[in-house]
């Protein structure tokens, strides 16, 4: 191990699990987390439920507790700006410049903004939306991704009117398939959200003291809140005029390990390793683990093989989804039922290989599968 100074860009999940890996691996140079927002890691997931709700506070949402502070060298609200790739030295926005051995770049992702809406990606922007979200509110949401669902089950438990405008036919349908997505729908639809679905937003313009979303098909919906939960891009765009290459979508190109080039790694929703981006909160977390044992013992950091898991809470219910949904693929209800809102689904190919699972409250059978999943993806017999 060569490194004595490592640098991390970003101190979302992905950078925090890099510099606590490190120390925790033995690593005993100066590590220096750079971070565009003031605030020292913490948790994102719960901005759109808990921490919107008002249920958590700054406190909770913290990686770090008081017994277990990083020994790092904060450069906390001063955003990166530019990369001197041959010297992996970062450039920051208030001009001063930060280098090192290693250069871990972890900015993550940032919400698409769409005209006239708001979007939820930090505390400031939660913050920013809550009091919108008040009983009687009419709340207008682009997006039935996770992040518009889960803000539209979080007003409507707030007592806003909901509704949801999606491109797709029904919430998900394509990441999880019809048959569960009709059960998401149904957990929202019986909460009292509106769909509006095989739709585009085309902007948003002014209707009064209100808003109104006008529709591909003509429509117009008024509302006091927009909020635009459209997905989100790498926050990469600091990167353009640098050496480092970027796909089309604006991820840093890296290979099966995360190096972008020599002593310079990517991981996080801001990376692509071998093609393959980086889509969930998991994901992160694993590869973040992978880069810092990578840089601690080369080729020491070894793929897992459950890569694809994702959870979701909407409405008190508990979304699961592990495995590769693949064309063809046909799902078979194993317990609970399509419209009773905890279905557990297995989703299998024409050979009868189970490549899939999705659960609705069904956290024992969604254990049970992942183990198993887990054990036939490493060659060993269930």
């Amino acid at each position: 191990m060569t490194a004595q100074r490592v640098v991390v860009a970003g101190t979302g999940l992905a950078g925090f699990t890099v510099a606590q890996t490190l120390r925790s691996g033995g690593f005993a140079g100066e590590i220096v987390m750079v971070g565009q927002e003031p605030h020292r890691p913490y948790d994102r997931p719960p901005l759109s439920k808990g921490f919107l709700v008002g249920e958590l506070t700054m406190a909770d949402l913290a990686y770090e507790t008081d017994e277990s502070r990083l020994d790092v060298t904060w450069r906390l609200g001063v955003a990166a700006v530019g990369l001197d790739v041959a010297n992996r030295t970062l450039l920051l926005g208030d001009g001063s410049t930060v280098g090192g051995d290693e250069l871990v770049i972890a900015t993550g992702g940032r919400p698409r903004p769409f005209p006239g809406a708001l979007t939820l990606g930090s505390v400031a922007d939660a913050e920013l939306l809550r009091p919108a979200l008040a009983p009687g509110a009419d709340v207008v949401v682009l997006g039935s991704g996770f992040i518009g669902l889960e803000v539209a089950a979080t007003a409507t438990q707030l007592g806003a009117e909901v509704t949801v405008v999606c491109e797709e036919d029904s919430p998900l349908d394509r990441v999880f398939g019809a048959e569960a997505s009709a059960s998401i729908r149904g957990i929202h639809e019986r909460a009292g959200v509106r769909f509006v679905p095989g739709v585009q937003a085309l902007e948003i313009v002014p209707d009064g003291d209100r808003k109104a979303v006008v529709l591909s098909d003509g429509r117009r919906l008024s509302s006091s809140v927009v909020i635009a939960g459209v997905g989100s891009a790498p926050a990469t765009s600091w990167l353009a005029t640098s050496d480092l290459e970027l796909s089309p979508f604006g991820a840093i190109i890296c290979d099966e390990r995360g190096v972008a080039a020599p002593g310079i790694r990517a991981t996080g929703d801001c990376a692509s390793w071998s093609g393959a981006p980086c889509r969930h909160w998991t994901l992160a977390k694993e590869r973040a683990a992978r880069v810092a044992h990578d840089i601690l013992e080369p080729g020491s950091g070894q793929e897992s093989g459950d890569l694809e898991y994702v959870w979701s809470d909407q409405h008190g219910v508990r979304l699961q989804f592990a495995g590769t949904l693949h064309e063809g693929a046909v799902p078979t209800v194993e317990s609970g039922g399509i419209d009773t809102g905890d279905v557990f689904l297995v989703y299998r190919t024409a050979d009868g290989t189970e490549v899939a699972a999705f659960g609705m409250n069904q956290l024992r059978p969604m254990m049970r599968w992942r183990k198993t999943h887990r054990r036939r993806s490493a060659g060993v017999a269930a």
